[in-house]
């Protein structure tokens, strides 16, 4: 199959990196757990950020200030 007939997902998994949307959903996933994440923008540290209920509502940088809600 001719590289440009894959998808990008499909493209970097077959190079062993992680697609885009694997990296927001594992961040988001740990944030709304109340857990840090390496922030998908720098590398950083992100730390849950919360709302009204003790649920975490996403997440901030402490290095680049990247936003994920």
């Amino acid at each position: 199959m001719p590289a440009v007939a894959l998808a990008p997902s499909e493209l970097d998994r077959a190079h062993g990196e992680r697609a885009l949307d694997d990296v927001i959903v594992h961040a988001w996933e740990e944030l709304i757990e109340g857990r840090g994440s390496p922030c998908p923008v720098c590398g950083g540290e992100m730390e849950p950020e919360y709302g009204a209920h003790a649920r975490a509502i996403g997440g901030r940088c402490k290095d680049c200030g990247a936003r994920l809600h």
